[in-house]
């Protein structure tokens, strides 16, 4: 599978980057802002929101998206956002990411209020997480599922403090996230907080079907008493959570540990690492298309047990997601592409007719049909199908490709 999976990419990456780069598209997307006020915080949200792109520079179908709500965006959205990215096409579902920027971190981030705090740092606002969680669930997730096109699948990650409010959440909302990823939490907060409620909440049986993960950087000693003293305090309630969850057969449930890393170092690698373990089933059923459909080694496949295949494939992947997903769009397309260099025009053909049916929005559908049609040698139906797709947009691309048949059919 490894060579199938290398040369898919390869392939995958010619046809892509000859589009992107033919039409000077930009390589780099970070996102958009938003804002939302908040009548239980009294103050307007502001909101970084990162949507899936297509690759190819082509308006593609609108599809319905997972959605990650991440903390901390002042600091963390383009590269949770750059991470998501490169998972996406594989690894990961791709998803929208709502990233929350913060207006006080102390307050909004802290689900109790303490009067002191043995390090010096300033609590005298701390307290505020409940209300902060009250305007997530009821004020920000009904308007981003109001705004973009949303599936109700929703993963929360959160770093430090944020990981503090993230793993509270898991505990005391359930039903708000399928995913939450915790990433070197505060668990010292308010006499370990935290560990109690994660606690209650596993002997209540509310955590079954979630995943977790609960990443943190254990720093080697130092040598420096305080120091140590200090990574031993975090360290004990780290690994009560582990305890707890480790055996627990009702819940997808990762503990990673970064020994090398430090409180903020380890935010990129825990990301990744937890977006994977989190949708390790998703690549793997990414995987069985890709084996199915693999050109270069041979299948033994028809191409009419193939598209069954793929049907069956995401027939299991929407009982995983809780609701219907049709074959994505960029696979299926890249798949085509991918047949029609190995000379397999048939198997091209019916994924390209794939991604008409089910994407009859889209314009990159249209041109992909163009394209196989080129290379079938029907201009006629090539020129029809470039013409769809620049009725959905107006691409450079697509419109030279058209202006080249036509001047051709003149000559």
């Amino acid at each position: 599978m490894g060579i199938r999976f290398l040369n898919f990419i390869l392939i995958f990456a010619l046809w892509e980057s000859q589009d992107s780069f033919g039409q000077n598209q930009s390589i780099y997307y970070q996102g958009q802002k938003d804002s939302l006020y908040s009548e239980i915080l009294g103050e307007n949200r502001p909101l970084l929101i990162y949507l899936p792109q297509s690759t190819r520079g082509l308006t593609m179908g609108n599809t319905p998206s997972p959605v990650v709500y991440m903390l901390d965006a002042n600091s963390q959205f383009s590269i949770t956002t750059q991470i998501l990215k490169q998972l996406s096409f594989d690894a990961i579902p791709p998803s929208i990411v709502v990233g929350i920027v913060n207006t006080n971190r102390t307050r909004d981030l802290t689900p109790t209020h303490l009067d002191s705090d043995l390090s010096g740092f300033d609590v005298s606002l701390s307290g505020g997480g409940e209300a902060f969680l009250d305007f997530i669930e009821k004020e920000l997730i009904p308007y981003i599922d109001q705004t973009y096109n949303t599936t109700p699948y929703r993963t929360f990650i959160g770093h430090s403090l944020g990981g503090l409010l993230s793993g509270y959440a898991l505990a005391t909302r359930p039903p708000l996230f399928n995913n939450v990823i915790t990433l070197d939490p505060t668990t010292t907060w308010d006499d370990g907080i935290l560990v109690k409620k994660i606690k209650a909440a596993a002997k209540a049986g509310t955590l079954a079907g979630k995943g977790y993960v609960f990443a943190v950087a254990d720093a080697d000693p130092t040598g420096n008493p305080q120091t140590d003293s200090l990574l031993t305090s975090f360290r004990i309630p780290n690994e009560q959570v582990w305890d707890l969850l480790s055996e627990r057969a009702d819940l997808s449930f990762l503990y990673k540990n970064y020994p090398k890393g430090s409180h903020l170092d380890m935010v990129i690698p825990g990301i990744y690492d937890g977006m994977k373990f989190l949708f390790s089933w998703y690549a793997d059923l990414q995987l069985e298309i890709i084996d199915a459909a693999d050109p270069m080694l041979g299948s033994n496949k028809t191409t009419e047990e193939l598209i069954g295949s793929i049907e069956s494939i995401y027939l299991r992947m929407s009982e995983r997601f809780g609701y219907k997903v049709k074959p994505q769009e960029d696979l299926i397309n890249s798949l085509g592409y991918w047949s029609m260099q190995a000379g397999d025009l048939e198997r091209s053909q019916a994924l390209f007719a794939m991604n008409v049916a089910n994407y009859p929005e889209s314009a990159n559908v249209y041109d992909s049909m163009g394209d196989y049609f080129v290379a079938a040698g029907n201009e006629k139906e090539a020129i029809r199908f470039f013409k769809e797709a620049l009725k959905r947009d107006e691409n450079a691309g697509t419109r030279e490709k058209l202006e080249d048949l036509e001047n051709s059919s003149q000559d």
